[in-house]
């Protein structure tokens, strides 16, 4: 259904640290076009946005809230792939390609998106390079993740994928300062439940371990993390290659 946006969009510095608008944050012109594409949605908690399998050409273009990018494994369970939210793209895989969409992407919370067609989103690249490069790094940034991550939430307890997607909000959205990275969006326990399939007061239960342990610092709808060694150990991933 239609919604209303009332966040200004006059300036991609507004916009998420690490998300595709926040890289285009020396074009502003190139911003504009793109918020000026496309119709409005709005999502509510657990609303699909985009269906893995799916024929269809459209991309959407999120403004505000949290949502899970998901997909089947070869054993029928339902893999984590990644975490995206306002300033980012989603869907663009089938308008380049035409073919089945390739994940499910769902709201962890209330979430807007601009819903553009591939023609204005093909021909918006066409006409800014800018954006074409932008959206190129991206691509090649997801594919990395989704090599890796495929499969990764298959059978691990709540402590271990509440970790895992603190991992990914940091090496995705991680603002550091002092060796210590804070997770750019604003996220409730709420929301980190919905992207982990958990209950709240389970995750609420993880999140004072970490602290406790000083990997993390939780403050209102912010995370801060202290000790991205120790959150990796958490979430029992092997250290980044160099």
């Amino acid at each position: 259904m239609p919604g209303t946006y009332t966040q200004s969009t006059e300036s991609a510095e507004r916009w998420p640290h690490g998300t595709f608008l926040a890289e285009l944050a020396g074009s502003s012109e190139s911003v504009k076009t793109l918020l000026s594409l496309g119709t409005l949605r709005s999502y509510e908690p657990g609303e699909t946005l985009l269906t893995e399998g799916l024929h269809e050409t459209f991309v959407l273009l999120l403004l505000s809230g949290v949502t899970k990018v998901t997909a089947l494994t070869e054993d029928g369970d339902t893999a984590l792939l990644a975490v995206r939210i306002g300033g980012d793209l989603v869907g663009e895989f089938a308008a380049f390609d035409n073919r089945p969409r390739s994940a499910t992407v769902t709201a962890a919370g209330r979430a807007t998106a601009r819903r553009i067609g591939q023609r204005d989103f093909l021909g918006c690249l066409d006409r800014r390079p800018v954006a074409a490069l932008a959206v190129s790094r991206m691509l090649v940034r997801k594919n990395r993740w989704s090599v890796r991550r495929r499969g990764d939430f298959s059978g691990c307890p709540v402590a271990t994928r509440v970790a895992r997607v603190l991992v990914d909000l940091v090496e995705d959205y991680g603002q550091p300062s002092r060796g210590r990275f804070l997770i750019g969006p604003r996220l409730t326990q709420a929301e980190i439940a919905g992207l982990v399939g958990a209950k709240e007061r389970r995750v609420h239960h993880v999140l004072g371990a970490l602290a406790e342990q000083e990997i993390i610092q939780v403050g209102y709808s912010r995370i801060t993390v202290v000790s991205p060694a120790g959150l990796r150990r958490a979430a029992r991933l092997t250290e980044p290659d160099d």
